[in-house]
């Protein structure tokens, strides 16, 4: 079973078992795990399963949760992982073990287009997704720099590329060409490092949305969006609900 080891500050040594579907670390006496200190949140984490697999997603507090040595605000749990919050130090153990007791070996496979349930993502990023499709990119910007600041990883690159998509079209609508361009260029190369699908986007669709939308710009060079530009790239992603909107 997957469990937490608290490796250092107040009730080092302790083994918290993640049986349930979602386990709350908080300095609130209703958490599932007590984390007495004044640095703490009363709500600063939780632990949720979904998929299978165990995602530690930070409460928005003050002074943040860690996963080894970054701030994260969503991160899936590897075996071994290192959380911080507060003086409290947690090493993540996963509680599998390879069939045969070697190593896992993973086959080529295309990447499956798993339902997850909107609500295991930060509000942030449903925020400038809604702010996003309502063609309000400032402040879909806006929103998902928050964010950004508190990510880490393949995450912040994530975002990054959500942020310069938003800018990129708030400079188009607005007849700057010159710095449409420049983000057209960002965005188109940071798709290509990240993974196909990610958090529930499905990537490969938003990028030709992208290049449809300022298609005309690049291709023709021109200073400026034509009148009554109606291409507009939307987000939507692949969730349980199949009639959920944003």
């Amino acid at each position: 079973m997957a469990s937490l080891i608290i490796d250092s500050g107040p009730r080092t040594g302790e083994r918290i078992a993640l049986e349930k579907d979602r386990v709350t670390f908080g300095r609130s006496k209703s958490s599932d795990c007590v984390l007495a200190h004044p640095t703490v949140s009363r709500e600063h984490f939780y632990i949720e399963r979904n998929n299978g697999k165990l995602f530690l997603v930070d409460r928005g507090g003050e002074n943040g949760t860690f996963a080894n040595g970054d701030p994260v605000s969503w991160v899936e749990l590897k075996d071994g992982d290192n959380i911080r919050a507060g003086p409290f130090t947690m090493v993540f153990e996963s509680g599998d073990e390879p069939p045969g007791g070697g190593e896992l070996q993973s086959e080529p496979h295309e990447p499956a287009l798993e339902a997850t349930p909107i609500e295991t993502y930060p509000r942030e990023y449903l925020q400038g997704i809604e702010d996003f499709n309502a063609g309000r990119y400032f402040d879909a910007h806006e929103v998902w720099e928050e964010i950004w600041l508190r990510s880490s990883a393949e995450t912040k690159l994530f975002y990054q590329m959500l942020i310069q998509a938003a800018v990129g079209l708030h400079h188009y609508e607005r007849g700057n060409a010159r710095g449409a361009r420049g983000m057209y260029a960002n965005v188109l190369e940071k798709l290509g490092r990240l993974s196909p699908i990610f958090m529930s986007l499905d990537l490969a669709d938003f990028s030709r949305q992208f290049k449809v939308a300022l298609g005309e710009l690049i291709d023709n060079n021109d200073e400026a969006a034509p009148v009554g530009h109606k291409h507009r790239p939307r987000i939507e992603l692949l969730t349980d609900s199949k009639d959920q909107e944003f």
